[in-house]
């Protein structure tokens, strides 16, 4: 018998998030996706269903995520936000790939690449978080000078990453004025200009025109604080912290984590159930094919099964014992995450944010792709 746990991929779902998106934040000219990490865990396939309802650009964190976005989508606009070393070029300008220039010495070491052909470049630009990126108006210039006096080498757009995760506070203006002060001269050019999912939650500026979607359009917003949002709604924040309305949007979860039940026991008091558990009293017991390897250990404390919450009493590598009562049968399913075991209480009882959670998610779970419209099928 053979049992699984499987992540399920809703594709009429994330239509629904991507249309409510791109429709919302239409003054956009760019709706960019951000798909590092293999579109977090969800499989790059997914880039054809977001192209088709509204999303017209990607970025990705390696130059092996875009020539696999490349092999499943021949046109979309394609930007790897890390570096791209010069042996790889060649495979970015036969790509149509656009890399990402973070330092002059870098550029130095791109312009060593003798090439016939067009290469796309964007600027990345070190708002005062200290990451990577151009950090000085003077070093700017000098990169776009450089730039400008090649040839076979066009700059198509430069952009930023906040790093307040939506939250209202004078560090995101700090960064965003940051940015202005260094890239300003360049701002009126006919370039693209983006920043990543924080100004989801601000007032347009006038001087960009690209908005990053991750997450969100996953099903999973920025959860800051019950001031802030409630019941995965983005909600028009108090004006006292700076921020004027913005548009009020009701997204979807598109993907959901299932189990099985694998093994039913009866445990007497005091009998000790897996490595680190006793039991206090006689307990029934159900064991379930996931565990620290997939991501998943008891400190997400409970799973679903049958409409009710069930503790998670002890983990291990490769499986988690559950407290169950009679009416669980073996292969019953078992929601690990979903819209009722929400993603939300589960980043409170891993004391974490959403990108970790994601990240530590296996990618070896089986992925089902479901509400597959005809013309998709075959792709995924």
């Amino acid at each position: 018998m053979k049992f699984e746990t499987v992540m399920e991929i809703d594709l009429k779902k994330l239509k629904y998030n991507t249309e409510l998106l791109c429709k919302s934040y239409g003054d956009y000219e760019y709706k960019i996706v951000d798909l590092k990490d293999n579109a977090h865990g969800l499989g790059l396939k997914i880039i054809n269903e977001m192209n088709k309802y509204g999303i017209n650009y990607c970025l990705v964190g390696s130059l092996k995520d875009a020539l696999e976005i490349r092999k499943i989508n021949k046109d979309i606009d394609i930007l790897v936000n890390y570096y791209v070393t010069k042996e790889e070029i060649y495979d970015c300008i036969n790509n149509n790939v656009t890399i990402t220039i973070q330092s002059d010495e870098y550029l130095d070491e791109i312009l060593s690449v003798e090439h016939k052909d067009n290469l796309n470049v964007q600027i990345l630009i070190d708002n005062g978080s200290n990451l990577l990126g151009i950090k000085t108006s003077n070093e700017l210039d000098k990169i776009i000078d450089k730039i400008n006096n090649v040839k076979n080498i066009t700059l198509t757009g430069i952009y930023t990453d906040i790093t307040t995760l939506g939250v209202i506070d004078e560090n995101y203006y700090k960064e965003v004025n940051n940015f202005y002060k260094i890239a300003k001269k360049y701002l009126n050019k006919d370039l693209m200009i983006h920043f990543n999912e924080p100004i989801m939650y601000h007032t347009k500026l006038k001087y960009v025109n690209g908005i990053r979607f991750d997450l969100s359009i996953l099903g999973i917003e920025e959860n800051i604080a019950d001031d802030f949002f409630t019941n995965r709604k983005i909600k028009a924040v108090e004006k006292k912290y700076g921020c004027l309305e913005f548009p009020e949007v009701d997204l979807q979860l598109v993907f959901n984590i299932t189990s099985e039940v694998m093994n039913i026991s009866k445990v007497p008091k005091g009998t000790m159930v897996g490595r680190n558990y006793m039991a206090k009293e006689d307990v029934l017991v159900a064991t379930l094919p996931i565990g620290h390897k997939d991501g998943i250990t008891k400190a997400i404390k409970f799973v679903g099964i049958n409409g009710f919450k069930r503790e998670i009493l002890t983990d291990d590598i490769d499986k988690i014992i559950v407290a169950i009562d009679e009416s669980i049968k073996v292969k019953d399913k078992v929601y690990i995450i979903n819209e009722e075991r929400d993603v939300y209480s589960i980043l409170k009882e891993l004391h974490t944010n959403r990108y970790y959670l994601m990240s530590i998610l296996n990618r070896n779970l089986t992925r089902v792709y479901i509400n597959q419209e005809e013309n998709i099928a075959s792709i995924l």
